[in-house]
C-alpha cells in the first residue's frame, strides 16, 4: 500500500478512534461525576499528575525513536526491549518506594497506598510497548482502534461498578490499571512480535541518543501540562484539584483526541518525505486547517454553553466548573494546533529544538501560573490561557522556520475557521438569551436547542462559502487512495 494511501486510511482510522472513545470517555465520566465526590476527582488527579511524570521516564523517548528510526533488525527491537522492562520495574520500584515523599507533598496521607497499588502499571505497560511503536510505524491505525475500543469500554465497566459498590476514589485506581493490563494483552495479540533473549547496548545506543532530546522534552513538557495540577493540589487542595481536573479534561477532549490524534497519523508520514521541505509545508498548512476548521468550533460552543452543559451532565456540585471550562477553552483552541509542532520537529529530527523550546515554556509557564494563583483556580486557568496566547504565536514561529513557513501563511489558513466559530458564537449566544427562557429543570432541552443551533449555523456558514472547494477536494483524495 502506498504512503498516500496508508495516511488516508490511518486517517480514517484515527478519526473513528477519536470520536468513539471521546463518545465513550464522556459517557464514563459523566456517570462517575454522578457517583463520585469533586474530592475524589481531585485525589485521582494528583495520582495521574505523578504517574505521568514516571510514565514520561518510562518510555524515555523511544517510541518516536523506533518511528523515525531505521534498520530495526531482531537484535535492535530485543535490546530494545529488555531496556524497556529494566526501566518500567524502575520505576515501579521508584513510585512504590516514593508514595510516602508524594503523599507528603500534596499532605494528603491517602494518596501512598494508592500510589504503591497503581505502581504495577509500569512493569506492565513495559511488555507491550516495543508491540505498539512497531503498529504506529506501520500505520496500522485499524488494530489501534480495536484495542483502544475494548480497553476503555472495560475500564468504564470496571470503574462504574466498583464506583456504585462505595469504592470511592480507588475504583478510579482499579479501573486504570485493568485498563492497561486490557491494553497490553490486546496489543501482544495483535503484534505478535516476540524479542530474543539477548542485549546489545551498541544496537541501542543511537536511538537512545536520539531518544534523550525527545526524553529531555517530554519531561519539559510533562511539566508545562501538569504544573498546574501540582500547584493546585499542593496549595489549593484535591477538592479544587477535582473541579480543575474535569474543566480540563473537558478541554483536552479536542486537544487529544482531534489535534493529538491527526499528529500521530501524520508522524509517520512527514517522516518519509521529511527532505522535501515545500511538501511538508504544503501538507502541514491543511492538516491545521482540518484542526483549526474541528476544534475552533467545539471550544467556542463550550465557551457559550458551559452552564447549561455542566449542568445537565454533571449535576450542581460541580457549578465552580463553568468559569473554568469558558477560561480553559480559549487555551483548548490554541493547543490543539499545538499539537502539531513536535510532528514537526521530530519528523526534521529536530528534538533540540523541541527541548529548548519546552524549558522556556516551562518556566514562563511557571511563572504565569503562580501569579494566577493568587486568585484561586481561577486565576491559575486565566494565567494558563495568557500563557497558551503569546506562547502559542512563538512556538509557530520557531517551528514554521524549519519548514518555510511564516505566521502570515498560518493565519490565511486559519482564519476562516476562527471567524466562522466567532459568527456561530454570537448566534448561540442570542438563541440563548432571547429564544430560551433560563430554567434549571429544562437545562437539558436547552443544552440540545443550543448545541443543535451551533452546529447548523456553523456547517451552513462552511458548506455556503467553502463547500464546492472541500467537495472537490474529497473527490481527489478518492480518487488519489483507489
Amino acid at each position: 500500500m502506498s504512503l498516500k494511501k496508508k495516511t488516508f486510511w490511518g486517517g480514517i482510522w484515527n478519526s473513528l478512534s477519536s470520536v468513539s472513545l471521546t463518545g465513550l470517555n464522556f459517557i464514563i465520566t459523566a456517570i462517575l461525576a454522578r457517583l463520585l465526590s469533586p474530592n475524589a476527582f481531585g485525589v485521582m488527579g494528583m495520582i495521574q499528575t505523578t504517574i505521568a511524570l514516571i510514565n514520561m521516564m518510562n518510555q524515555f523517548g523511544l517510541s518516536p525513536a523506533i518511528i523515525q528510526g531505521e534498520n530495526l533488525n531482531q537484535r535492535r527491537l530485543s535490546s530494545l526491549f529488555w531496556f524497556n522492562m529494566f526501566v518500567g520495574i524502575t520505576m515501579t520500584g521508584i513510585v512504590f518506594f516514593s508514595a510516602d515523599l508524594v503523599a507528603l507533598f500534596f499532605n494528603q496521607n491517602s494518596l501512598a497506598p494508592l500510589l504503591r497499588l497503581i505502581s504495577i502499571v509500569f512493569t506492565v505497560v513495559s511488555f507491550s510497548f516495543i508491540q505498539q511503536s512497531l503498529l504506529r510505524k506501520e500505520m496500522k491505525f485499524k488494530e489501534l482502534f480495536n484495542i483502544n475500543i475494548i480497553s476503555t469500554i472495560s475500564y468504564g465497566i470496571i470503574t462504574i461498578i466498583l464506583a456504585v459498590n462505595g469504592f470511592g476514589v480507588k475504583s478510579l485506581v482499579l479501573g486504570y490499571i485493568s485498563k492497561n493490563i486490557v491494553n497490553t494483552i490486546l496489543i501482544i495479540l495483535f503484534n505478535r512480535w516476540v524479542p530474543s533473549f539477548r542485549f546489545d547496548f551498541k544496537e541501542i545506543k543511537d536511538l537512545l541518543n536520539f531518544g534523550v532530546y525527545v526524553f529531555g522534552s517530554s519531561i519539559l513538557n510533562y511539566f508545562n501540562r501538569n504544573l498546574d495540577y501540582l500547584l493546585i493540589g499542593r496549595f489549593l487542595g484535591s477538592e479544587a484539584l477535582g473541579y480543575y481536573t474535569l474543566a480540563y479534561k473537558m478541554m483536552l477532549i479536542p486537544v487529544q483526541k482531534i489535534g493529538g490524534v491527526i499528529s500521530n497519523t501524520f508522524l509517520p508520514a512527514f517522516s518519509q518525505i521529511k527532505h522535501n521541505q515545500k511538501s511538508i509545508k504544503k501538507y502541514y498548512l491543511k492538516v491545521l486547517q482540518l484542526i483549526s476548521l474541528l476544534t475552533f468550533p467545539m471550544m467556542g460552543g463550550l465557551f457559550i454553553v458551559a452552564p447549561e452543559f455542566i449542568l445537565s451532565i454533571y449535576g450542581e456540585n460541580w457549578i465552580p466548573v463553568i468559569i473554568l471550562i469558558q477560561i480553559l477553552s480559549i487555551t483548548g483552541a490554541l493547543q490543539s494546533l499545538g499539537t502539531t509542532l513536535g510532528t514537526i520537529l521530530l519528523s526534521q529530527g529536530r528534538s533540540d529544538i523541541s527541548f529548548k523550546w519546552n524549558l522556556f515554556a516551562v518556566s514562563n509557564l511557571a511563572v504565569a501560573m503562580l501569579i494566577g494563583m493568587n486568585w484561586g483556580i481561577i486565576g491559575v486557568a486565566a494565567g494558563v490561557a495568557i500563557f497558551s496566547f503569546y506562547a502559542f504565536w512563538i512556538s509557530f514561529y520557531i517551528t514554521g522556520s524549519l519548514i518555510n513557513m511564516s505566521l502570515l501563511d498560518l493565519v490565511n489558513f486559519i482564519k476562516k475557521s476562527f471567524l466562522y466559530t466567532i459568527f456561530m458564537m454570537i448566534i448561540v449566544y442570542l438563541t440563548k438569551t432571547y429564544l430560551v427562557t433560563p430554567n434549571i429543570e429544562q437545562m437539558p432541552i436547552q443544552l440540545a436547542i443550543n448545541v443543535i443551533t451551533g452546529i447548523v449555523v456553523y456547517a451552513a456558514i462552511f458548506l455556503i462559502i467553502d463547500g464546492k472547494e472541500y467537495f472537490e477536494q474529497i473527490k481527489r483524495l478518492k480518487s488519489a487512495v483507489k
